[in-house]
């Protein structure tokens, strides 16, 4: 799977899923991407390059339509360690192929 991280992501969430193959981009540490940029970058970054955002922010469920960007998993709790959701986000991508996934989707309790 191909993710995009927030920047409000641990790093460490980074080095988990690329340990277990998938492309992940994070914002802090993009060439193209950096910290404080707008959410319409991120979107069009996602759109553009098919990643699926994960993201704390719901901005992206009330402030863009759902074809502004490829994909957003939404986590509303900001407690779960980086093994957990790099776990969860893995186990996503187990069961959902590249273009499966797609619009704001909530990633709650039963993943984490």
């Amino acid at each position: 799977m191909r993710y995009l991280l927030d920047e409000n992501l641990e790093h460490e969430v980074v080095h988990r899923l690329r340990n277990r193959d998938h492309e992940v981009v994070h914002v802090d540490l993009s060439g193209e991407l950096s910290k404080g940029d707008p959410d319409s970058d991120l979107a069009a970054f996602s759109r553009e390059r098919e990643f699926v955002i994960v993201t704390y922010d719901d901005d992206f469920r009330d402030d863009f339509e759902d074809d502004d960007y490829h994909a957003v998993l939404y986590l509303p709790d900001q407690t779960h360690s980086a093994k957990r959701i790099a776990g969860a986000l893995d186990e996503i991508a187990s069961y959902y192929g590249e273009g499966d996934l797609r619009g704001f989707l909530t990633v709650g309790e039963s993943w984490l």
